[in-house]
């Protein structure tokens, strides 16, 4: 459906697509810089308005807690509040969409994918129309706690024909992403973080929707990892490799398009797979990686992410431990799957 993405299982030779980036014996976790992608996103916005006149940001009473007032001072006059209305605001973006624009979307993890999700679904992807809808906060982000917390977003839209879904890694992923998705026509989820998260890209890495990079080489495992815990998946590499274990880290960016070809390159040379989100069990990364490999190639899976439960609080700092989304998870991960794969 695709013809930009690489990832496509069809014709393709397994880890043809996969881009390799040598970031193991450079990045270390205690001295990586820190900074926001949802800031990063923001300041790309509006460089992307300052020479793209089709570019157009709307929001629902979102500006302050999603940080778009450098856009609305740069570029007021295409910056839309239409207020809590979350439905009103997708249909509104694929209107604007409809007549020549590139509607950003700045809504809730939550709005995009369950208050609103039917719209997108019928509205903007039916009619394949180019809407990005950006999402923060989302994953377990929300200052009004439970209440605010999208762990079910990305099994609730990855299921939508034709919609790209798109998990940035760090900042400059989301830099990568945000530019990649204006150019490439068609609906996308973007779901990015708001709170402060390492850095793990390098600028020159290349980027391409549906191609899942290759962050560090090993062969005992692969740790596969999108957004936030694909820093917690190499901080786990680390630890791992202290315990004379080298593992494979495959970011995968993009859930939908997924790179096939990637997934199963790393099920048949490493044997076995963690697969860290931060979403729910059921649905997201881990549920389309198993799937994909009960079909070609099965091997032993094992999965960090949040239990079937309601999440309580709001503050992702205490949340991630509390809730198992740490380096510390996903290398108890791995020691599962060692001794599984020992048997």
């Amino acid at each position: 459906m695709f013809s930009d993405v690489g990832g496509s299982s069809e014709g393709t030779m397994p880890g043809e697509s996969t881009m390799s980036v040598d970031v193991a014996g450079r990045w270390v976790a205690a001295t990586a810089a820190l900074r926001a992608p949802a800031a990063a996103f923001v300041e790309t916005l509006g460089q992307l308005a300052a020479s793209d006149p089709r570019v157009v940001v709307l929001t629902g009473d979102q500006a302050t807690e999603s940080r778009l007032a450098p856009f609305v001072k740069a570029h007021g006059d295409r910056f839309h509040n239409l207020g809590s209305a979350e439905r009103n605001l997708i249909g509104v973006a694929a209107g604007m969409a409809a007549a020549g624009k590139v509607p950003f979307v700045v809504t809730s993890g939550v709005a995009a994918s369950l208050t609103a999700g039917d719209i997108l679904r019928t509205t903007v992807a039916r009619s394949k129309l180019h809407v990005i809808v950006a999402a923060y906060p989302a994953g377990i982000e929300g200052s009004a706690g439970g209440v605010r917390h999208a762990l079910e977003d990305l099994a609730a839209l990855i299921c939508i024909p034709g919609l790209r879904v798109v998990v940035p890694a760090d900042a400059v992923q989301t830099v990568q992403a945000t530019r990649a998705l204006l150019a490439a026509p068609g609906p996308a989820y973007l779901r990015l973080v708001g709170r402060e998260t390492p850095v793990i890209i390098d600028e020159t890495t290349p980027f391409e929707l549906g191609s899942a990079l290759t962050l560090r080489e090993g062969k005992a495992m692969t740790l596969v990892a999108t957004g936030a815990l694909t820093a917690e998946a190499m901080q786990a590499a680390e630890l791992l490799e202290g315990q004379g274990v080298a593992v494979q880290v495959l970011n995968v960016h993009t859930l939908k398009p997924l790179d096939v070809p990637a997934i199963r390159r790393a099920a048949r040379e490493t044997g076995g797979l963690v697969v860290a989100e931060e979403h729910y069990g059921r649905g997201g990364l881990g549920a389309a990686v198993a799937q994909e490999l009960a079909r070609s190639h099965p091997v032993p899976i094992e999965f960090v992410a949040v239990e079937d439960t309601f999440v309580t609080g709001c503050m992702p700092d205490h949340l991630s431990p509390a809730l198992g989304l740490k380096a510390a998870a996903i290398v108890k991960a791995a020691e599962r799957l060692r001794e599984r794969l020992r048997r």
